[in-house]
C-alpha cells in the first residue's frame, strides 16, 4: 500500500466578517495507508454548511473551533478504497467529516456504513443527512407538529427549510415560506407551499401578514427559525396562543462582526403563551433511525424531492462554494462533487 496524491484545505487565520481567501490555503499533501483500525477514503462529495463560519471563527461555543494550520472538517461521502478494519470493507459507501479533502484517513468506529446506498451520494449529505434530520427533529420534537398547524419557515429555499416545507406539508400543515429571490420564491410554492415571499419586497411584517391573509389564516402556530433578526420579530407578531418558535438558525448575523440586536417584542411570547426553543441536533441521534426509514421510504416514493446546489471546480472550488452558500447563491443542499457531477436534484 503506497501513499495516494491529494489537496486539502487548511485554516491559516480567524475570519472577521466575511471569510476571506487569505484565511485558508490549499495544500497538496500525500495520504498514508491506513494504520489499524482505519480506512482511506476517496471522498466522492463534501458539505459545506453555515454552522463551519462559527468553527472558522471561533464564536460557536457548542463545537471546537477549527485548529489553525489543519485541515478543516466537513461531512462527506465517500468510497473505501484500503482497509486496515475488517468491519468495513473496500468499496463500502461511508459517511464521515474528515472533508475538505479528496483522501482522507478515518478510523473505522468514526464512518457511517450507509444502507441506502442505491441512492445518489448528495443525498446522504442533504434528506437524510444533517439538514434532513435537523428538519424532522425540529418539526416533529421541537415544534410538535399537528395536522392543521399553520407553520412559517425563513430561507425556505435553504437545505433545511426545503426540507421543512416538504416535511410539513406531509403532515398536514398549511406552510408559508420566505426566501431571497423570485427564483426561490418559485423553488419554494413548487416544492407544496401555500405561499411565499421574497423578502427584498418589503418589510417582512407586511409580507408574512399578506401571506396569511392570502391562506386564509389568523397567524402562525409554528415558525422554524433559520434567520432570525427581522424573521423573528416579524414572526413573533403573528404568533397564535401556545404557538412554538423553533431556533435553528440565524443566518442574518453569522458575518456580522458586532453584536446584532434581538426582537424588541418578545413580550407578545407572554401574551400568546408561546414557547421558543433552540435545539441542537446532536442532542437526538435517537431519532436517527425513524428518520433514516422514514426518509428513505419518501425519497424513493418521490414524496420528497432532494434540492440541492453542486458548485463546480472539485476541492480547488470549495472555499468558494462555502461562501457562495453563505451569500445565499445556493438553494437546497449546497455540495461539492470531487468526483465527477452527482445526481439529479430539484435546484442548480
Amino acid at each position: 500500500m503506497l501513499p495516494v496524491a491529494s489537496r486539502e484545505w487548511r485554516l491559516r487565520s480567524r475570519p472577521k466578517g466575511r471569510p476571506l481567501d487569505s484565511d485558508v490555503e490549499l495544500v497538496e499533501t500525500a495520504v498514508l495507508p491506513p494504520h489499524p483500525g482505519a480506512v482511506r477514503v476517496a471522498n466522492q462529495v463534501m458539505s459545506v454548511e453555515p454552522y463551519m463560519r462559527g468553527r472558522m471563527g471561533g464564536e460557536a461555543d457548542y463545537a471546537e473551533p477549527y485548529p489553525l494550520d489543519e485541515p478543516m472538517s466537513a461531512p462527506t461521502v465517500g468510497r473505501v478504497t484500503e482497509s486496515a478494519d475488517p468491519g468495513v470493507p473496500v468499496g463500502t459507501l461511508v459517511l464521515h467529516d474528515l472533508g475538505w479533502r479528496e483522501h482522507s484517513v478515518v478510523p473505522a468506529a468514526d464512518c457511517r456504513i450507509l444502507e441506502n446506498d442505491d441512492l445518489a451520494p448528495a443525498t446522504h449529505l442533504g434528506l437524510l443527512g444533517i439538514p434532513g434530520m435537523t428538519a424532522w427533529v425540529g418539526l416533529t420534537r421541537i415544534a410538535r407538529l399537528e395536522a392543521g398547524d399553520v407553520v412559517f419557515v425563513s430561507s425556505a429555499a435553504g437545505a433545511v427549510g426545503s426540507t421543512v416545507v416538504q416535511i410539513a406539508k406531509r403532515m398536514g400543515a398549511t406552510v408559508i415560506g420566505s426566501a431571497g429571490s423570485a427564483e426561490k420564491v418559485a423553488l419554494v410554492e413548487g416544492l407544496g407551499a401555500d405561499a411565499a415571499f421574497d423578502h427584498h419586497d418589503g418589510p417582512v411584517k407586511d409580507s408574512l401578514r399578506q401571506a396569511l391573509s392570502d391562506v386564509g389564516a389568523s397567524g402562525v402556530d409554528v415558525y422554524f427559525d433559520n434567520v432570525g433578526g427581522e424573521h423573528l420579530e416579524s414572526a413573533i407578531r403573528v404568533v397564535r396562543d401556545h404557538a412554538r418558535i423553533v431556533l435553528c438558525g440565524m443566518s442574518s448575523i453569522y458575518n456580522s462582526s458586532t453584536p446584532q440586536p434581538g426582537p424588541a417584542n418578545l413580550l407578545k411570547l407572554i401574551w400568546r403563551r408561546a414557547r421558543m426553543e433552540g435545539f441542537l441536533l446532536g442532542d437526538h441521534m435517537d431519532a436517527r433511525a425513524e428518520f433514516v426509514d422514514r426518509m428513505a421510504d419518501w425519497i424513493r416514493d418521490d414524496a420528497i424531492r432532494p434540492v440541492h446546489t453542486e458548485f463546480p471546480g472539485g476541492i480547488a472550488g470549495a472555499w468558494s462554494a462555502f461562501n457562495g452558500m453563505l451569500d445565499g447563491t445556493s438553494v437546497g443542499k449546497a455540495v461539492v462533487p470531487l468526483s465527477g457531477t452527482l445526481s439529479a436534484g430539484t435546484g442548480s
